[in-house]
């Protein structure tokens, strides 16, 4: 629904856009709340439906009220979402489901946020004004909670409610925020870009109301899938700080053993060896990551791993590579021709396994490094 201003402006000042699948139950009174709150605010905007599937009347619902309907075959939440944003006009965008469970008369407070105060990412928050009593026990007292806390300890946020899924931004700082995707954690991916950009965010007290019709979410699958998100986006704490740690620890222990301070017990060559390729691999993975951060997406100070990419850049890290395995390959060597006596052969071929496996990994993570690096279009030849 659109106010009598579109014949004067032609681009809504708001979309708002619904994911839908089978929610014939609530669409209807969805889209009246919504049209009801343009009308009465004299709000020149726009209501996207983005059905993603529905075998109910969902979509004839919606088109019988004069909203928008698009279609996306490709099932999933982020799926829908996307789909439905590009296909929207407005200025601002205003993200709520379909199933009635989110207070649309906030919309002017949303849009108030972004307009005069300034805000770049809105959020609703059940758990402000304790609005969560439909939420689900596990998904109230463990599940959300936990969420929220892993997503303010590992980038420095302060959502009290991340799995809120009423939000509004504008179309550029939506274009800024690029999320990518398909499945519920979508949601948690605006949240955590919306942070790593470094954009002013606010949050609004909601309520949610009851849920009418089968829910969508699938309490452990799209909590790993969320948990996977937030693991992928923070490679420093969950890969480089705690490896770079244990690399030093597993390094003691070698030179520990190579010294004689600690007896050449198999157990101790064998933890040594355990942890030093493990914290290597670690590494490896993180500075991965971090390149894809850097080439695709939003990345925050590092200092640990902006030394490693200018001090390890490919070929040095290549040559490194290349440098550790010959060194291991070197002690296996001078275990099998008694190159060196003197020293324990546990300890030599732990190590010496420790450096094979570790310049292997170095090889091979500097290669995906460098493809991440490369520009995801190259110049027409003429």
């Amino acid at each position: 629904m659109a106010s009598k201003c579109e014949e004067l402006d032609p681009e809504p000042l708001i979309s708002v856009v619904m994911p839908c699948l089978n929610e014939e139950a609530t669409i209807g009174s969805c889209i009246e709340k919504i049209q009801l709150v343009l009308e009465s605010e004299k709000l020149f905007g726009e209501i996207i439906v983005c059905d993603n599937g529905s075998s109910d009347l969902s979509v004839q619902i919606a088109e019988s009220l004069g909203v928008k309907v698009v279609h996306q075959p490709l099932v999933g939440y982020g799926h829908a979402y996307m789909h439905g944003i590009s296909s929207s006009n407005g200025r601002f965008i205003v993200m709520g489901d379909a199933d009635n469970t989110y207070d649309f008369n906030l919309i002017p407070v949303l849009l108030k946020k972004l307009q005069d105060e300034g805000k770049e990412f809105v959020t609703g928050s059940r758990f402000l004004a304790d609005g969560g009593a439909n939420i689900k026990f596990l998904h109230r007292y463990i599940g959300n909670p936990a969420m929220t806390w892993l997503m303010n300890f590992f980038f420095g946020t302060k959502y009290s409610d991340v799995c809120c899924g009423l939000r509004a931004f504008s179309r550029s700082n939506y274009e800024r925020i690029a999320p990518v995707s398909t499945g519920m954690e979508y949601n948690l991916e605006l949240a955590i870009n919306a942070g790593l950009a470094q954009m002013s965010v606010c949050e609004v007290a909601t309520k949610l109301g009851p849920r009418q019709g089968e829910s969508k979410l699938n309490t452990f699958v799209d909590g790993w899938r969320s948990l996977r998100l937030m693991l992928f986006y923070c490679p420093d704490k969950v890969f480089l700080y705690p490896a770079a740690l244990l690399l030093l620890n597993g390094l003691a222990l070698h030179v520990a053993l190579l010294a004689n301070i600690l007896p050449p017990l198999i157990g101790l060559n064998f933890a040594a060896s355990v942890i030093t390729v493990v914290s290597c691999q670690s590494i490896a993975l993180g500075m991965i990551a971090r390149t894809y951060s850097w080439s695709r997406r939003f990345s925050g100070h590092s200092a640990l791993a902006e030394w490693l990419h200018k001090t390890f850049h490919f070929e040095k890290a290549l040559a490194c590579g290349v440098v550790v395995f010959i060194t291991g390959a070197t002690l296996v060597s001078s275990y099998l021709f008694k190159w060196l006596p003197q020293l324990p052969p546990t300890t030599v071929l732990s190590l010496a396994a420790s450096l094979l496996m570790s310049g292997a990994s170095i090889v091979g993570s500097a290669l995906v490094s460098a493809a991440l690096s490369m520009p995801e279009s190259l110049p027409d030849r003429k």
